[in-house]
């Protein structure tokens, strides 16, 4: 099993990567379901951070489609390894809804982060307040 982590920026006009949330999540959610894809997504300003696992098969034919994804510009992949098990379960996306507020999903993150490697929570904690 695969596991990628990367970083990106959005091409939204309004600057926002939170912007994109809605059609990325409309996207995803039955590809990565029937592909077997987990993660989680998350937006900060204009950049997003993803956390991506699943069959080596299905996480490098994401990957191809995320490099020619029109909503974001600069992928650059932080880590890339060989997993033993899924990190995220049966999440096929995690992300903030709109509806809910920084605090209450950063919340909701630390107890989801809980229960996955050192080094794939480093790169989402250093985005979460203490």
């Amino acid at each position: 099993m695969r596991q990628i982590v990367y970083r990106s920026t959005t091409t939204a006009p309004s600057g926002r990567a939170a912007d994109d949330i809605p059609s990325i999540v409309q996207d995803a959610a039955v590809r990565n379901g029937l592909e077997g894809v987990t993660g989680l997504l998350y937006s900060e300003g204009e950049s997003f951070l993803q956390a991506i696992e699943g069959h080596d098969d299905s996480v490098e034919e994401l990957l191809d489609r995320l490099a020619v994804d029109p909503r974001h510009r600069d992928l650059r992949i932080l880590s890339d390894r060989q997993i033993d098990e899924r990190e995220f379960g049966d999440w096929t996306m995690v992300y903030r809804d709109r509806r809910e507020s920084t605090d209450a999903f950063d919340d909701r993150l630390r107890v989801l982060l809980a229960g996955v490697s050192h080094e794939t929570a480093s790169y989402f904690r250093a985005l979460v307040p203490a």
